[in-house]
C-alpha cells in the first residue's frame, strides 16, 4: 500500500512539473486586429514609367511618389503657396503633404487635416512630440523633428484648406477581402473573393492605383454593416 502511495504521489508530482513549465496561454487582444493598420501583405511594385493623373499637366516616377519628403503637388493651383515643412522633408521630419496629401484630405492611415483650427493641430504636435498622443509609426519622431514655428506654419495652411467629400459610406453586407500593405493602407485582395463583414469597417480607395499615386481627387469607401447609417 506505502509503494502504491509513493508511486502515485511521484506522478503527480511529475505532472505538476510538467505543467508548471507549461507557457500560460496567450490572453486574447484586447482590441480587434483588423481595426489596426498591421501590414499583412504587399501591393505589387509599381512599373518604374513616368505616372499621371486626369487633369494634372505633372507626371511623376513612382519612386519620386513615393518620396516621403518630397511628395508630388499634382495640382499646386488648387491650394495656396505651402510652408517648406508641407513640400520638403528634413531628418525624421517628413513632409506634412506626403501623408496628409496637399488637399489636407489625407489617407485613411493618416487622417485628414482640413476642418481643425490651426490652435488644435498645433497642441496635438506639442501632445506628439512630449508622447502623451501616441504614434510610433510615424508621428511622435516627427513631432520632435520639426520647429515650433514649423509647426505654427504648417497648421494655420491646413487651417484655411476647405473640407471636401471624401470618403463614400457604403452599407454591405459582404465586403471584398482585404489587407494592409505599403503605407500601412488596406488594399483589395486581387481575385475578387468576397467576405461576411461582420461588426467591421473597412476602408480602401475607390482607385487603388490613383491612390497609391496620392491623388488628391480620389477618395475612399468606408464598408460599415447593413442598418449603421440609421443607427448613426
Amino acid at each position: 500500500m506505502r509503494t502504491a502511495l509513493l508511486i502515485l504521489a511521484g506522478a503527480c508530482a511529475c505532472v505538476l512539473s510538467l505543467a508548471a513549465q507549461q507557457p500560460a496561454p496567450a490572453a486574447p487582444p484586447r482590441e480587434p486586429q483588423w481595426a489596426f493598420p498591421a501590414i499583412n501583405g504587399a501591393a505589387p511594385a509599381e512599373e518604374a514609367t513616368p505616372k499621371s493623373l486626369p487633369g494634372s499637366t505633372k507626371s511623376y516616377m513612382p519612386v519620386q511618389i513615393d518620396d516621403l519628403s518630397n511628395p508630388p503637388d499634382w495640382f499646386p493651383d488648387e491650394h495656396a503657396p505651402a510652408p517648406s515643412i508641407v513640400q520638403k522633408g528634413h531628418g525624421a521630419a517628413l513632409a506634412c503633404g506626403a501623408c496628409h496629401l496637399m488637399s489636407g484630405e489625407g489617407h485613411p492611415e493618416s487622417a485628414g487635416m482640413t476642418g481643425f483650427t490651426a490652435e488644435y493641430v498645433v497642441r496635438q504636435m506639442a501632445d506628439f512630440k512630449s508622447g502623451v498622443r501616441k504614434d510610433a509609426a510615424r508621428m511622435n519622431a516627427i513631432a520632435k523633428d520639426v520647429t515650433d514655428e514649423e509647426v505654427r506654419q504648417a497648421a494655420e495652411w491646413f487651417a484655411k484648406l476647405k473640407p471636401a467629400a471624401w470618403t463614400k459610406v457604403t452599407e454591405a453586407a459582404m465586403v471584398p477581402k482585404t489587407f494592409v500593405g505599403q503605407g500601412r493602407m488596406r488594399f483589395v485582395q486581387p481575385g475578387g473573393e468576397m467576405e461576411p463583414i461582420g461588426k467591421r469597417i473597412i476602408t480602401v480607395p475607390l482607385d487603388q492605383p490613383r491612390a497609391r499615386m496620392r491623388d488628391p481627387h480620389s477618395g475612399f469607401v468606408a464598408y460599415v454593416p447593413p442598418g449603421s447609417v440609421a443607427k448613426g
